[in-house]
């Protein structure tokens, strides 16, 4: 798995998501469970705040894998261009019957940080998300969206709740998606904990987040290609990434 097929490119572009079915071997899946399990991570809770650890690109260099995982790096190099950059990380922890981030996002109104724009037969993206399911996510729990609202040209409105459609996974797939997409949360109907990990990565330009640096913790485990994927947002300064 690396570059995008013409059939993965028209189906991103169709929906504004992609899943790439056993991105991980189930080996490999285990072992970043056991990684995620020995984490410093809050207490798994209703809110999302609670629902969300993050800061453990330091602590872990089997999480550092997946920055520039042969799953995705081409991926997100195309739909970001030469001098696409992680922009942050964190994972997503649920437990049993709690509820996560309600819809967000859509092609309208236009949002500078997270768009969606085809030109000169190719696509051009703010913020795109990567998320690597570490558990399986039933039909109906999990991830969901709206496919196609990433180019719609009127904002969500109420009362198009039956164009939401789960995305079902399972431990070891990988779904990419731009965050112009609608897309949210289902209530976590699986008997198990949800776990998931998810890096957003943007165009060597933009910072979506708040951008206070990568520490020599993590920069200095790095491999030089994930060095630079991690430096800072620049239009005159920033290398492309090979």
């Amino acid at each position: 798995m690396a570059t995008l097929t013409d059939a993965e490119r028209y189906r991103f572009d169709l929906q504004g998501f992609l899943v790439r079915r056993n991105a991980l071997a189930a080996d490999v899946v285990e072992l970043l469970r056991d990684v995620c399990a020995q984490l410093d991570r809050p207490v798994a809770g209703t809110t999302v705040a609670s629902q969300r650890f993050s800061g453990f690109l330091a602590a872990a260099p089997e999480l550092r894998w997946l920055i520039d995982h042969v799953a995705v790096f081409d991926v997100v190099r195309e739909l970001c261009g030469p001098n696409v950059r992680l922009d942050h990380s964190y994972g997503i922890q649920m437990l049993p019957g709690t509820t996560g981030l309600g819809l967000h996002g859509g092609g309208t109104p236009f949002d500078p940080a997270q768009y969606y724009v085809a030109r000169g037969n190719r696509t051009h993206h703010g913020l795109v998300a990567v998320m690597w399911a570490l558990v399986d996510h039933p039909e109906g729990a999990g991830f969901c969206c709206i496919p196609g609202s990433h180019k719609a040209a009127f904002s969500h409105p109420h009362g198009v709740d039956d164009l939401v459609v789960s995305v079902p996974l399972k431990a070891g797939d990988v779904v990419v998606f731009t965050e112009a997409l609608t897309h949210g949360t289902l209530p976590w109907r699986a008997e198990h904990e949800r776990l998931a990990l998810l890096y957003k990565y943007a165009p060597g330009h933009l910072c979506w987040s708040e951008y206070t640096g990568w520490g020599s913790d993590v920069l200095d485990r790095c491999s030089p290609r994930q060095r630079l994927l991690l430096q800072p947002p620049s239009v005159g300064r920033h290398q492309p990434v090979v």
